[in-house]
């Protein structure tokens, strides 16, 4: 196939140049000013449109097996097959059993690893309640495996528990060893904990309904900033195998960056503040909550400058009864965010000035490709890639329905939020698996289910 007169984001140019683009045995095996079709050769005319290379959203939780009520991996990879999303990152702790061994590893990918519509891969899990086990043998057999592991300071799963501050240091001084990233939900327990605690005495002892302000109270900025201090301190000399996930506050993220440690952000924390809550209310919701007004302009200006490496969704979707169950306590936290990554990135940051195009790539695949040993193959348009890519109307809009995004989960705080640019095509490995269809969003996936492939550490 060959695409033609689009406007292409190449790597190391600001400015998007007008390119034909071969693809063959599904990578790219050419790109020039002009190319001439071979006899038996698709073309397609893109001119007037937009091509980037397909977005990598490495945080996602699509619940595969165990918590398919949330979301799977066929309506995962469709919504974000919708939003220019060619590759995911699946998270460990989300699934039953919880990605902590080999064994649960292969059980996990026997059960999903038929129902992705783009290519994946996965992380394992360094869990509390397995650290000795996972020391002692189980992160070595798993990092042929993975693309990194991931634990938690604080956490609410009874399956997948916290790791304290020792066991954090001898976790990361594994994964460093390895040759893998350690990401990390850095909030402290030792913040978190007590301060939920205050938020619903609070509340009792002043005879009202909690608020959303005791939410946001209850995980407060100080949470994160104590929790990337002391990452940074137990990761001292192996700072670079470090990576902090879904960072809200500002001075983290500082901190991260001047300590030679990565973090990402998430569009929620680029597009709201906790005034919001009074409106989106448990759409909102997630952990770490967003935070105060400022941090989000802070935060793109990080984003801006490589400080802050790239965004991701943390998609986690849930039932409207869950995400309304009654209390802000008890309503479940998360978003279905990865249909929105690109969408959002691309209005709100390139075409709105906050980013230039190089930003641009950077937060939206190639740092993602590079962090996570998948740049030989993926995060970019050049020859010798594979051909994921996404075609852009600029000069159309597109706004946000949940009831649309494809995921089982439809409740998002970015509703009826309208976008420049509309995703017209997304190709993954040279093939079509999503086609804009205004009347019937579904039947926009044409790629047949399973083709997604799973990536390994050092992908070609």
């Amino acid at each position: 196939m060959i695409i033609k007169n689009a406007h292409c984001a190449l790597p190391g140019h600001e400015r998007l140049l007008k390119r034909d683009l071969r693809v063959k045995d599904e990578k790219i095996c050419a790109i020039a000013e002009s190319l001439v079709p071979e006899a038996g050769e698709e073309l397609l005319d893109a001119a007037g449109l937009e091509l980037y290379p397909g977005a990598i959203d490495p945080h996602v939780h699509f619940n595969e097996p165990g918590f398919t009520h949330h979301e799977d991996f066929y309506h995962g990879s469709m919504a974000a097959a919708r939003g220019g999303v060619t590759t995911v990152i699946d998270m460990p702790c989300t699934s039953l059993p919880p990605v902590t061994t080999l064994d649960n590893l292969k059980e996990k990918l026997a059960v999903m690893g038929g129902h992705s519509v783009i290519d994946y891969g996965l992380y394992a899990g360094v869990s509390g309640n397995h650290i000795e086990q996972a020391l002692a043998g189980d992160m070595e057999k798993l990092a042929p495996e993975v693309l990194g592991f991931k634990c938690y300071f604080v956490s609410g799963m009874d399956t997948f528990t916290a790791v304290d501050h020792y066991n954090f240091g001898r976790a990361i001084a594994k994964a460093a060893a390895l040759k893998r990233p350690l990401l990390l939900h850095a909030e402290d327990a030792g913040v978190v904990l007590p301060a939920t605690k205050a938020a619903k005495e609070r509340a009792q002892t002043e005879d009202r309904e909690p608020s959303w302000d005791d939410y946001v109270a209850s995980r407060p900025e100080a949470a994160e900033r104590v929790a990337a201090a002391a990452a940074l301190t137990l990761a001292q000399g192996i700072e670079g195998t470090l990576h902090v996930v879904h960072v809200g506050t500002a001075e983290a993220a500082e901190l991260l960056s001047k300590g030679g440690a990565s973090c990402e952000t998430c569009p929620h924390y680029l597009a709201f503040s906790s005034e919001d809550f009074a409106a989106k209310g448990s759409s909102l919701k997630t952990a770490p909550p967003v935070k105060a007004s400022g941090h989000a302009q802070r935060l793109w200006a990080m984003l801006a400058d490589g400080r802050i490496a790239f965004v991701t969704s943390d998609h986690a979707p849930a039932s409207y009864a869950e995400k309304h169950s009654g209390s802000i306590w008890t309503d479940y936290g998360g978003i279905p965010g990865t249909g929105t990554v690109f969408p959002y990135l691309y209005s709100e940051g390139y075409r709105a000035g906050r980013l230039s195009l190089s930003a641009l790539l950077r937060a939206t695949s190639g740092a993602a490709a590079r962090r996570f040993g998948l740049s030989g193959g993926k995060g970019s348009l050049e020859p010798g890639k594979d051909a994921d890519f996404i075609l852009v109307d600029p000069n159309a809009s597109y706004t946000v329905r949940g009831a649309e995004l494809l995921s089982k989960g439809s409740i998002t705080p970015f509703e009826g939020m309208k976008l420049q640019g509309k995703i017209l095509a997304t190709y993954v490995r040279g093939r079509p698996v999503w086609k804009a269809n205004d009347a019937n969003p579904a039947a926009g996936i044409v790629a047949k289910v399973g083709y997604g492939k799973q990536l390994t550490w050092g992908y070609q």
